[in-house]
């Protein structure tokens, strides 16, 4: 019998007796079906990292009883089992998460002890006394002269113990506050275990245990922040909304100045029709009344704004081409592309040029910089996203459209225009 699959089932039937004793809010079938479903996305993830391995014959696709579970497609599996659940009784899906997730914890951590057996689940080698030998054939490449290696399961193992614990003791009288945590911590445990973890695992260049917990992080984050009392909220809120917005700008205007590395006269030029006039137009427009705000939240106000916006930006490009600096164009071409298409959808529809803003300079940032690091603004745009829909200026549609547009926009550049 294989001692991996043995401990993976010894855990889930642990952990559904548990639940059980707690609340009769699931039935045995739908157990099962929350089971299969985990089993069925943590395969997937797991044949995603490993399609060459496919194509070679060294994994098959059903061979689950020796490992090839990647977590995170287990717990998209058991969401999406939940929200089907939540679909059939009509409950909400954050009374049965939960429910759910505070025992997750503890059926993970009792199934890592498996990844012992399976000689699997280490990180960097370690001349620590707990570290354990891996056999030759077990050490992945570049790591055979190694013997001994820092137990990763065994470390993420008392973590999700700890997490458990935690969340056991949580009241739960806040609908999303368990699950809110249970995402804060995992996501935590997660990150900090991939510091020592040497089997980083790809799917199309990213990787995707950094990035799920990244997004997991967020969405908790996001949960427990919508728990807090409204005047905290809308503190919040403003913050991520206008100092953080703010700050990107000025970011973004400094990666400029600095990275372009342009002669004084065009370089203030190209600040001036990027930044300072669509600032300065915005407040003069305020002041003579033709916007009946700063944040110019009516729909009907905006065409005639957005328009003197984009002949700025406009100019910026014409310098840019006449400058012959590629990645200025790509950069200007961008920006004009986004905002032209924003301005058509705000004939007809209130869209979130706040992330717009946002985006682009994010956009700036990474593209100038070049760093990985840089990468992690992104995270910003989640949280100004819900700042938007909370201060009652936008709607989810309006900031997802806002963040969209100048991805599509980015993307259609760096694809279709070579240099």
């Amino acid at each position: 019998m294989n001692i991996y699959g043995l401990i993976i089932g010894i855990a889930i039937v642990f952990g559904i007796e548990l639940l059980r004793k707690k609340t009769n809010l699931f039935s045995y079938l739908e157990y099962l079906f929350i089971g299969l479903l985990a089993l069925l996305g943590a395969r997937i993830v797991f044949l995603l990292h490993n399609i060459e391995g496919i194509q070679e014959g060294t994994v098959r696709i059903l061979n689950i009883w020796n490992g090839g579970l990647a977590f995170y497609g287990a717990l998209l599996g058991i969401l999406l089992a939940l929200w089907i659940i939540s679909l059939r009784k009509n409950a909400p899906l954050i009374k049965l998460s939960d429910t759910l997730l505070v025992f997750l914890p503890l059926i993970q951590a009792i199934g890592r002890i498996g990844n012992y057996f399976n000689n699997e689940l280490y990180g960097k080698p370690s001349q620590l006394p707990w570290a354990i030998e891996i056999p030759l054939e077990k050490r992945l490449t570049g790591y055979e002269s190694y013997e001994t290696f820092h137990p990763v399961f065994l470390y993420e193992s008392l973590l999700l113990l700890l997490l458990f614990f935690a969340l056991l003791k949580t009241s739960s009288q806040q609908k999303g506050l368990l699950t809110g945590i249970y995402f804060i911590g995992y996501a935590m445990i997660r990150l900090l275990m991939n510091t020592i973890r040497i089997d980083r695992e790809y799917i199309m260049g990213i990787e995707t245990s950094d990035f799920f917990s990244g997004i997991f992080f967020i969405i908790g984050t996001l949960l427990i922040l919508n728990l807090l009392d409204m005047k905290y909220k809308k503190a919040i809120a403003n913050f991520f909304s206008k100092i953080v917005m703010i700050g990107l700008i000025i970011f973004a205007a400094i990666t400029f100045g600095i990275h372009t590395q342009l002669p004084p006269l065009p370089l203030l030029v190209l600040i001036t029709f990027t930044f300072l006039v669509p600032i300065s137009v915005i407040m003069l427009f305020n002041v003579l009344g033709i916007t009946s705000d700063i944040n110019v939240t009516k729909r009907e106000e905006r065409p005639r704004l957005f328009l003197t916006i984009l002949a700025s930006l406009l100019i910026s490009l014409i310098t840019s081409i006449y400058l012959g600096n590629s990645t200025l164009i790509i950069i200007y071409l961008i920006v004009n592309l986004t905002f032209i298409f924003g301005l058509l959808i705000t004939l007809f529809w209130k869209i979130s040029y706040h992330m717009i803003w946002s985006t682009l300079s994010i956009f700036i940032v990474i593209y100038l910089l070049n760093n990985e690091y840089t990468y992690l603004l992104l995270a910003l745009l989640p949280f100004m996203a819900w700042s938007r829909v909370e201060l009652k200026r936008h709607t989810y549609p309006q900031v997802i459209l806002g963040t969209l547009l100048p991805l599509l926009c980015i993307f259609l550049v760096l694809t279709f225009l070579k240099f």
